[in-house]
Order: structure tokens, then C-alpha cells, then sequence
């Protein structure tokens, strides 16, 4: 289904989930399979353009361009098919809830931030624990730039199929008759087939350029490009606090500045220093701690 777009009410969004500290929410391959179908099928049902993804053990995340409605819509929509296909398998429920994996989404205000958030997304595995981004197969990282590890050879094209078979491959009563989409032989629908590759191309314009920003992250932080040769930029407020939130949660786990104590926005304020070159009294503006904390 494919709805008008009101160009005005569109922008890029990071959609992430709270990752779960006390369980694994995708367990073996057929749990992550289901999980990337859910990722194609609700993109064609809310009319999403989705740019980037990457599917955790524990946690979700997408680069998504769309009014803030459908965005919603889009995570809620893959957080209830995985919660119901998790309450068959293993007799668990709730655990998608929003209190137990609560949803960030998070509006991407400027380019050198899209880029540095599409290859933080990709390069979650790595930086979770060691995963060579290119062959880990439950992210969009193939999708670009004619791909490098996953080629699918079969493909049986949905529209084809009985709907009882639809839902027995996508685990889900998606109607499939109208849609382009087609299974591979890894069991799921391949990326390119649903996200917007050719925009993510041009967006960082070669291969090279995107490998620099997927390159950048040597500390496992989510690097900016802020820096000349010459002198460092400074940033203006507004632009670091829509900035603050993923990097509080890259580092504590949660978004807001009022969950860290005092140690922890010192931490923070250093990070702040580091990367935007902040003056003490921004640091202090933004952090909302007593300016001589940090003299």
C-alpha cells in the first residue's frame, strides 16, 4: 500500500530500542529470519524509506526518512509481529512491551549526521561484540554499492505464492499479491529489494567515502565529522542537544540527561569537549550541572 507524502512533514529519523539487559530477544537464525521479513513487510505498510538497519540480539535500529506518525507506526508494527511470534515459540510475552523495550526515535538534523548515523547503525555488530559488519547477514550493509557478501541465487517472488504459504515463510498474514517482494535462499526477503540503497549511494557518493565514515568509529563511539586539519568547529546548542541523546545512550544505555548522576555528565561533558570543542560554560549549559564541576 503506498500512501501520498507530504514532503513538508518528512525527515530522517534514528529509530532505535533500549537494548535488553536481562535477555536475549532473538535467540537462533529462524528468530532473526522472521525478524528481517518483519523488517521488509512493515516498511511496505507504513510507506516507510528506510535507508539503513541493523537487527541486535537485544536491540533494533533503523535510518528511516518519513513523517514521525509512520515512523511510529513502523517500529510498533515490527515490535508486535516479533512479540507474537516469540509468544508462540516460546511461550514469553510482553517482552517487545514498551516498558520492558521501550523506542527511541530521534530526528536527524543535518548530512554529516545522517552519514554518521546510517554507519553507526552499521556497524553495530562490530562494535557489539566483534561481528565483521560485512558478514553479518541480519543488516541492510549488503544493500549498497553492489554488495560484497550476501548474493542471493533462488528467489521465490511472493505474489506467486498461496497465501497459506506466505504465511507459513513470512510468518505473518501479509498479503503479498500486489507486492514486488521475493524470498531468497537464506529465507528472507534480501534488502536491496526494500530499501532505499540508490539514496544511501547518494548520499555518501562512493564506496570509498562510506567506508571512511564506517572506519571512524576506532573508540566503539559514534564519531562526527568535526574536525580540520587546521582548527576544530564549534556547534551550536541546538544541534549538540539533538546529538546528546544517542550519545548518552551509546554510552549509558539510557537518553535522557536526567537519568546520569554527576560522574557520569562529567564523563559525558568530557566527550562533549573531545568532539565539538565545547566551552565550559556550553558543557555546563547543556549538561545542567554547576559550572565549577568542570574548572
Amino acid at each position: 500500500m503506498s500512501f501520498a507524502k507530504n514532503k513538508k512533514d518528512m525527515n530522517y529519523y534514528h529509530i532505535c530500542t533500549k537494548g535488553t539487559k536481562d535477555r536475549v530477544l532473538f535467540k537462533d537464525n529462524d528468530d532473526y529470519i522472521s525478524a528481517m521479513n518483519y523488517v521488509a513487510i512493515s516498511c511496505i505498510e507504513h510507506d516507510i524509506t528506510l535507508l539503513a538497519f541493523c537487527i541486535m540480539s537485544n536491540h533494533l535500529h533503523f535510518i528511516v526518512w518519513s513523517d514521525f506518525t509512520n515512523a511510529k507506526k513502523f517500529i510498533i508494527s515490527i515490535k508486535r509481529r516479533c512479540s507474537l511470534k516469540h509468544w508462540h515459540k516460546y511461550n514469553e510475552q510482553k517482552i517487545f512491551s514498551g516498558r520492558k523495550h521501550p523506542v527511541s526515535i530521534i530526528e536527524i538534523c543535518d548530512m554529516d549526521y545522517l552519514k554518521s548515523a546510517i554507519a553507526y547503525v552499521l556497524r553495530n555488530p562490530f562494535k557489539g561484540f566483534g561481528e565483521l559488519i560485512w558478514k553479518y547477514p541480519w543488516s541492510s550493509f549488503d544493500a549498497y554499492f553492489n554488495g560484497i557478501a550476501v548474493h542471493e541465487n533462488y528467489k521465490n517472488d511472493l505474489k506467486d505464492n498461496s497465501r497459506r504459504a506466505n504465511a507459513r515463510i513470512l510468518h505473518s498474514n501479509f498479503q503479498a499479491k500486489e507486492t514486488t517482494l521475493s524470498v531468497g535462499n537464506l529465507g528472507f526477503i534480501p534488502p536491496k529489494e526494500y530499501v532505499a540503497y540508490k539514496r544511501v549511494e547518494s548520499i555518501f557518493v562512493s564506496p570509498k567515502a562510506m567506508m571512511y565514515f564506517l572506519n571512524k568509529d576506532i573508540d566503539n563511539e559514534m564519531e562526527l565529522e568535526l574536525t580540520s586539519k587546521k582548527n576544530k568547529l564549534v556547534m551550536n546548542d541546538n544541534k549538540i542537544l539533538n546529538m546528546l541523546p544517542s550519545i548518552i545512550e551509546v554510552n549509558y544505555g539510557v537518553q535522557s540527561i536526567d537519568a546520569l548522576d554527576i560522574r557520569q555528565r562529567l564523563a559525558i561533558a568530557g566527550i562533549l569537549q573531545k568532539r565539538f570543542n565545547s566551552s565550559t560554560k556550553q558543557i555546563a549549559r547543556l549538561l545542567q550541572i554547576d559550572i565549577n564541576s568542570l574548572i
